[in-house]
This record gives structure tokens, C-alpha cells and sequence, in this order.
């Protein structure tokens, strides 16, 4: 009860059951300072002062008549109804103006009028209840029926089917906790679906594009399987979901270790048949730009990007396989080897190609993606000929010339 009238705003005994200066229903005070305060009735009790004696010449409280307890009971039922069913969410009946107009006629002496606005009130939060309920009985029914259409069965028709039995028997309390439970566990269980179904599809779109590339995933597959047979399960839980989503995130992280092995090491067998082509050999110009972009893609981490780029990358190498089995003289004068060198003849001519090169590296903008990964390269074949590794030397340094002549295409 607050300390003093929501009206005159007079200090209010606590045993008095109305306002001793100017009659205001001390039963119905609350619904009063709301419509003053906006809803804030509990602050404004709190800033009031402390309980004082009525002013000289006020009349002594009067005893509470049968009529205005009743008024006073169907009051604070009525709020304890609405705040029960305001957790169902903000379609939820507001009787706060039957309220205050309520406690405003009573305390003009009106209580007949103010019995039959409380019971005209109680009508309507009974019968708009009642339609919430349903209401939301029927959306969580839908909600169900939607994550079915999806694959999930989830485990909440004796939930729903409790929440009915309760609202059939007229047990508004029962049925609201049960509503609004369900609604928690649906909302929490439809967006961990969503979120595994966004995983499921990363796994199964790396598993689909390794198959196309006939890269060996051992157990994986079966991983896979094991995850979509689970999620089959007629009752799934919320910890089944969550067992599932640990599962599909362990495959998935598998996935990332494999296939990027795979491409690495048919990358690294497509250069040495690149290697085998001059620099200025143009049918192979555009496996060894598709060779680059792979590379790039795949350092990344773009996987999907990397595995289309050597889908056709090895298009294009087979293409050159069988064209040169048409002219086998120009296969021939691309595979020739080299003239026999020394090894100091070759170090020689390999520091030559590195300081070539190296000037070449500094003309690109610094801040460019060739840049850096040109300025890497001669790093690598630097310490390849300081520790006197002549192959690797030479490799690292005609991969960088590609490189570099596949950027100079591009941008010319």
C-alpha cells in the first residue's frame, strides 16, 4: 500500500481504507498511481515521506464497507491476472484504465459503479486471455510443424499437449507457465537449428567439392553420415542438438586439415608438369595462371574458390597432355633438358635470374598482394642458395618469374 494518496497526496494510514482527507480507496491506490505516474507507482511510493497524523479536522477513518472490500479483492486479483498473463508478451489485456476509473468512482462514494467496472473488467481479461492463449497454443503448434518440414522433430508434444490439457480445464496459471516455457525452448531450439543447419552445409559443401576432386577423406564420410543419422532421431533434445553441432564443428575442422593437404600436394605435382614449359610457351600460359590463383586461394583459406581454380586447372593441363601428343616435336622442345652445367655455373646463372628478379620486385607497389608474396619468393630462394640447394633454387626462382609474367598479363 503506498504511504501516501495518489490524489491530495496527504499521508495515508496503513490501517485506514481510505485517504482521510479527501476519500480516495486506499485498496485501489496503486491503479491510482499509475494513471498519475505512468506506471511508475512503485518509484513515487518510495520518494514519499514518512507516515504522518492526519491534518486537525480530518475525519477518523471509517471502517471499509462490504461492497468496497470486494472492490478491493477484485482489484488486486485483477493485477495479479494481468501481470500473469503480461508474460505471454505485450498482446497481453491492459485493464489499468478500468482501474483507475474504478477507484476514481469509488472514491466519490460510487462503489456500486465501481463493482460493476471491476466485473465488467474481469469479463474482458477472462475472455481476451483465453483468445492469447489460444492464440499462442496455436503458434507454437505451427512452429512445431514448421521445424518438422525442416527435418527436426523435436521433442515438445507433451509440453504443448500439457499447456492445452491446462487451458481446456480453465487453469489460466498453469497454462501460462506452460506457454511460455515451451516458447523459450522452441525460440532457444529453433535458432540452434538454424545455426547448425549453416554449419551442416559448409561440411557438406567441402565434402561434395573434395569428392569432386576424388580426394580421399577416409572416416570423414562416414562422419558425416553418422551427423545426419542422428539428426533423424524422432524426439530430438536440446543437448541432442548441441551434441550434434560439437560433432558437425569436430568434421568440419577435419575437412579444413584434409583438403587443403590434398590440393597442396596436387599443386606442388602441376608445377613440376609446368616446369617443364619456357616461360614464353603460350598453351601453357593458362594453367600456370590458374596454377597461381589456386596457390593464392588456397593460402587464404578460400577453399571453395581453391577447388573450382584446380578443377580447371587440371582441365587445362590435360588439354595440354593431349596436345602434345599430337605434335611430339614440340613436346619434345619443351621437356628437353637443359645443357649440363657445373654447379658453380649454375650458382652463377641462378644469382643472375635472383638479382633480376629482385629489381623487378621492387618496382610493384609495395602494399600490392604480388608484392608481398614476389618479395617472399626471393626470400625462400635467397636461403636456397646460401645453403647451396641449387634444384630448390631454381624452382622457387621459375615460379617467381611466372608469377611476375602472369601479373605483367594482367595488367597490360
Amino acid at each position: 500500500m503506498p504511504a501516501s494518496c495518489p490524489i491530495c497526496e496527504q499521508p495515508i494510514p496503513s490501517t485506514a481504507a481510505h485517504c482521510p482527507v479527501c476519500g480516495f480507496p486506499t485498496g485501489l491506490a496503486i491503479e491510482g498511481l499509475r494513471s498519475n505516474d505512468g506506471g511508475n507507482g512503485a518509484s513515487s511510493s518510495a520518494e514519499t515521506p514518512p507516515l504522518a497524523e492526519p491534518p486537525r479536522g480530518a475525519s477518523a477513518p471509517s471502517a471499509p464497507t462490504p461492497e468496497e472490500e470486494l472492490n478491493a479483492a477484485i482489484s488486486r486479483e485483477l493485477r495479479s491476472k494481468m501481470d500473469l498473463v503480461r508474460e505471454l508478451g505485450r498482446e497481453a489485456p491492459d485493464l489499468t484504465s478500468e482501474l483507475c476509473q474504478a477507484a476514481l468512482s469509488e472514491a466519490d462514494g460510487r462503489s456500486s459503479e465501481a463493482l460493476a467496472i471491476l466485473r465488467s473488467a474481469q469479463s474482458r481479461l477472462e475472455s481476451e486471455a483465453d483468445d492469447l492463449l489460444h492464440r499462442r497454443l496455436a503458434e507454437l503448434t505451427e512452429r512445431r510443424e514448421s521445424l518438422e518440414k525442416t527435418g527436426a522433430r523435436m521433442a515438445i508434444s507433451d509440453q504443448i499437449r500439457e499447456a492445452r490439457e491446462a487451458l481446456d480445464a480453465g487453469e489460466r496459471e498453469d497454462a501460462v507457465h506452460a506457454l511460455v516455457e515451451t516458447d523459450r525452448r522452441m525460440t532457444q531450439f529453433e535458432s540452434d537449428w538454424r545455426g547448425l543447419q549453416g554449419l551442416l552445409a559448409q561440411v557438406e559443401g567441402l565434402r561434395n567439392e573434395a569428392s569432386e576432386l576424388a580426394i580421399p577423406l577416409g572416416e570423414i564420410a562416414g562422419e558425416v553420415e553418422a551427423i545426419r543419422q542422428k539428426l533423424r532421431e524422432p524426439n530430438l533434445t536440446e543437448e541432442t542438438l548441441d551434441a550434434v553441432a560439437q560433432d558437425a564443428a569436430q568434421t568440419l575442422m577435419l575437412l579444413h586439415e584434409a583438403v587443403p593437404s590434398a590440393l597442396t600436394e596436387e599443386l606442388e605435382r602441376a608445377e613440376k608438369v609446368l616446369d617443364r614449359y619456357p616461360e614464353d610457351h603460350l598453351p601453357s600460359a593458362v594453367a600456370k595462371r590458374l596454377h597461381l590463383e589456386a596457390t593464392r586461394h588456397l593460402k587464404k583459406g578460400r577453399f571453395t574458390e581453391a577447388v573450382r581454380t584446380v578443377q580447371d586447372l587440371r582441365r587445362e593441363l590435360s588439354e595440354l597432355e593431349v596436345a602434345a601428343a599430337a605434335s611430339p616435336g614440340a613436346s619434345g622442345a619443351a621437356t628437353s633438358a637443359a645443357p649440363h652445367e657445373t654447379e658453380e655455373e649454375m650458382l652463377d646463372r641462378l644469382l643472375k635470374k635472383a638479382r633480376s628478379l629482385a629489381a623487378r620486385i621492387r618496382s610493384l607497389p609495395a602494399d600490392s598482394d604480388i608484392a608481398r608474396e614476389a618479395a617472399m619468393q626471393i626470400r625462400e630462394a635467397t636461403e636456397f642458395l646460401r645453403s647451396r640447394k641449387l634444384v630448390e633454387a631454381d624452382q622457387t626462382l621459375t615460379r617467381l618469374m611466372r608469377i611476375l609474367s602472369i601479373d605483367l598479363t594482367r595488367s597490360s
